[in-house]
């Protein structure tokens, strides 16, 4: 029998003089070339590590560059802004803004009462802004052209065969709309796709067994059934039609406030339509190329341009007590510590919050909590952990903690929100998934098509529930129902009680159902719509801190220090940023992210809308 590959080398090596010179030659080789690998590998990390130094070290923080006396502000709303502040080494010199959108917010807000500001020139094409958070922008600008500021944005285009929905209902917020010559409006509207993989599976011997809580709980639907269930598509349609009508009536409002001009429908008919079509019918005000359409900006107002991430830098924050504690819960909600997937979805660690909360309980001067959401669940057990934990902090330190609800605030999100005194969401925020879930994808089927067969050796029957090599046993079926009606029936006496809700009433709003929190306030799951600035307004007004009065705003999770930084950039792989990949590729892997989902209980089917 011949030996494996690497055997041979090994045992050669042991007797090089029995070599010939062919053999010596071809091995010197390999040993140089990978060498020369390895060495590569080496330098090119090495390269990566002296740039980030150097931009860290070039970087003088006592050194800002001035805002103009007379300022434009400029924001590209195409950049990437993150609920937290992107805090990885590569973010130190990457170009980006780097800025959190809680500071987007606070820019927008600061520049309105500015007296240095004179406008605001904005830049739209293709974001990757969420839809509550397009909401809450458009909030911000209103309040910026409250104060008699005028408000300018210029878009290269809207989407060119849809689309450009979520992007043209940012821009309906500004005074003037300008578009590039030849471009395209594609407001087609707000849509969902969602694939199903059963047909896939049963092909290859795969079968997912998910049990839920109860048939609106569809997070696993995708592998579990070969077309939409019933509640499924009542509940997909159902949502779609409300984030019409939030993004449709706004819009209209927006751009013919004597109601004399296109229905919301009538543009999602039309759209896509030329940059000429949308001039003649009103849906734009100019059409014109970038620099010229800047320049005149800045001629109009005799100012010179300052951008959001200079102005960031130049507004001083004041930094003592009393204190407000921002805590912000981006992600999928998981034992274990914080971090990002390769794919750019944020994953919030159970540990990594209740270390940020034990740090404010050590606090004496906290005053308030504003707990932002972004959130489609995760783990139950996770998700129960943290909700305890903001609990136990406002009732030791008899505080208002405040929730403000972004993009999602689903299932084990939603849970966590119970911990506030009041609850805000947008109207687009998606909410509720009230329920859980549990199972497994089993590949028995497989091994029995590949004629691979294993021996199962265990000290009790149950001892591999978990095991993906063979289905669950009606025993083990009756398990899992058990434990998730005893989650179940947890889950819906904590809303009942912290919403005071009766349960049979709690009964139509839960069994899994996804909502608008448009409709999650109109129910009482949620109370007042409104972005993350009202939730902090209202617990400053909670905490007895007058309008005017100073107090230092605490940001968690807190940026991390050059040594973590460094760390991290060791021990990992970048991240690369999934909408960064859709924007220039025109790839979605958002499928991919449904497959981590599997090992949550309590999250909300990933649901894919486009606009």
């Amino acid at each position: 029998m011949k030996a494996p590959h690497f055997f041979w080398i090994y045992e050669m090596s042991e007797n090089v003089s029995a070599l010939d010179q062919k053999s010596k030659y071809f091995f010197g080789k390999i040993l140089v070339r990978s060498l020369i690998y390895a060495f590569a590998l080496f330098g090119v990390l090495l390269i990566l590590l002296l740039l980030a130094l150097i931009g860290l070290i070039g970087q003088d923080t006592s050194v800002v560059a001035d805002v103009p006396s007379k300022a434009v502000l400029t924001v590209n709303f195409d950049d990437v802004y993150d609920e937290s502040s992107r805090s990885d080494l590569f973010s130190e010199f990457s170009g980006g803004a780097g800025m959190s959108f809680h500071d987007l917010v606070t820019v927008l807000e600061t520049a309105a009462v500015d007296p240095r500001v004179q406008a605001l020139a904005g830049r739209v094409h293709i974001s990757g802004l969420g839809m509550a958070q397009l909401e809450e922008l458009r909030t911000a600008v209103a309040a910026f052209r409250s104060r008699g500021k005028p408000a300018y944005i210029f878009a290269p285009g809207f989407g060119s065969f849809g689309g450009g929905t979520g992007e043209y209902y940012l821009a309906t917020a500004f005074d003037e709309i300008t578009m590039l010559p030849n471009s395209d409006l594609g407001a087609t509207g707000v849509y969902a796709e969602i694939p199903f993989f059963k047909n896939i599976l049963d092909k290859v011997g795969a079968k997912a067994e998910f049990f839920t809580r109860y048939e609106y709980k569809n997070a696993m639907v995708s592998l579990t059934d070969g077309t939409a269930p019933a509640p499924l598509t009542r509940s997909v349609r159902g949502l779609t039609e409300n984030l019409n009508q939030v993004f449709g009536d706004s819009m209209v409002a927006a751009r013919y406030p004597d109601g004399d001009g296109l229905s919301a429908a009538e543009i999602r008919r039309l759209s896509p339509m030329s940059a000429k079509t949308a001039k003649d019918k009103g849906l734009i005000d100019n059409i014109g190329f970038e620099g010229d359409w800047l320049a005149a900006i800045k001629e109009r107002h005799n100012a010179e341009t300052a951008d959001a991430g200079t102005y960031l830098r130049n507004i001083r924050f004041y930094q003592k007590a009393p204190y407000v504690a921002l805590v912000v819960v981006d992600g999928l909600i998981s034992d274990g510590y914080s971090f990002t997937s390769p794919t750019g979805e944020a994953v919030v660690g159970v540990q990594s919050v209740l270390a940020q909360i034990d740090e404010l309980r050590e606090n004496n001067d906290l005053k308030a909590v504003v707990l932002r959401l972004n959130s489609p669940g995760g783990s139950y057990a996770a998700s129960s952990e943290i909700l305890h934990a903001l609990n136990r902090l406002k009732a030791d330190k008899k505080i208002p903690l405040i929730v403000s609800m972004g993009n999602y605030a689903a299932s084990g999100g939603y849970f966590i929100a119970l911990a506030g005194d009041k609850i805000f969401a947008d109207a687009a925020t998606l909410t509720g998934s009230i329920g859980v879930l549990g199972g497994k994808v089993s590949i028995a089927g497989l091994w029995q098509k590949l004629g691979v067969n294993w021996l199962v050796a265990g000290a009790a029957e149950n001892a591999g529930v978990n095991s993906v090599n063979r289905p669950f046993t009606k025993e083990q079926k009756e398990l899992i129902n058990k434990s998730l009606d005893a989650i179940y029936e947890d889950f819906t006496l904590k809303v009942s009680q912290a919403r005071n809700i009766d349960l049979k009433k709690l009964d139509k709003l839960a069994r899994g159902r996804v909502m608008t929190g448009k409709t999650a306030v109109e129910t009482g799951l949620a109370d007042e719509i409104g972005g993350v600035s009202a939730a902090l307004t209202y617990a400053l007004q909670a905490a007895g801190i007058n309008p005017g009065d100073k107090y230092g705003l605490l940001v968690y999770p807190r940026p991390k220090t050059l040594q973590e930084k460094l760390s991290e950039m060791l021990s990992g792989v970048p991240v690369v940023r999934s909408q960064q990949i859709k924007a220039q590729l025109g790839l979605d892997i958002s499928a991919l992210n449904m497959l981590k989902r599997l090992q949550y209980d309590a999250v909300m089917l990933p649901l894919a809308f486009k606009y």
